[in-house]
């Protein structure tokens, strides 16, 4: 069951939502927005629900502050408030806010809004392909070695693609030349070239792109 942190300085608030996704979603919910971070990172929720008034933090100052926390930077927060100004739902969603719902809601919307927002956020992960300290993002296109940005050629792109979707196992010489090139006047040595400028260009990944002779290559991660 996915879980949903509630962050509201109002218990009544708080135990509302709660009743409502219920049902649905394993739910917990704190109302002292100073110990809401420990709380978030120990409950490690799929989704927050966030006031926007709170004393001694802010649900904006506290979104920052998430957004910046590397082990929960990525999980979505909709902001559940009332009497909010455009400007301050502007604000919501400037600090790392995916959403906004206004107090008084009607149960059905903060249900259908945390089941979109959720698929919305699978769908999202769904477009990453992980490989030990390497993380490659099919939208963007963007590859990363830890937090440093790699740049690649679309062939290099396409190669580790296939080697991650494949990784501990053999990806065959064959296989480079039709899934990337499409045998368009390619040989095996452009394959095994590719490869070596891919090796010198992934510095500090901790994986190894093994060589298999006569067959093809390996992606080894443990």
């Amino acid at each position: 069951m996915q879980k949903i942190a509630i962050i509201d300085d109002f218990e009544e608030s708080c135990q509302l939502m709660a009743e409502i996704l219920s049902p649905h979603f394993e739910c917990r919910y704190i109302c002292q927005a100073e110990k809401a971070l420990d709380f978030v990172k120990t409950f490690n929720p799929d989704l927050i629900l966030m006031d926007f008034k709170m004393p001694y933090v802010t649900g904006v100052e506290l979104c920052k502050i998430i957004k910046e926390t590397p082990e929960i930077k990525n999980t979505p927060i909709i902001f559940v408030s009332g009497a909010v100004t455009s400007d301050e739902r502007i604000e919501t969603l400037e600090s790392g806010g995916d959403d906004f719902l206004a107090k008084p809601f009607h149960p059905k919307e903060l249900l259908l809004r945390v089941k979109k927002r959720l698929s919305d956020y699978s769908k999202e992960q769904n477009s990453e392909l992980l490989a030990a300290n390497l993380k490659m993002n099919l939208h963007s296109r963007q590859v990363y070695v830890e937090t440093k940005e790699v740049t690649l050629t679309p062939k290099q792109f396409e190669i580790l693609k296939l080697l991650i979707e494949n990784k501990n196992n053999l990806v065959s010489r064959n296989q480079f030349m039709t899934e990337v090139w499409g045998h368009f006047d390619v040989t095996p040595r452009n394959v095994d070239s590719q490869i070596n400028y891919l090796k010198k260009k992934l510095e500090g990944f901790v994986g190894v792109i093994t060589a298999v002779p006569s067959f093809g290559y390996r992606l080894d991660v443990k």
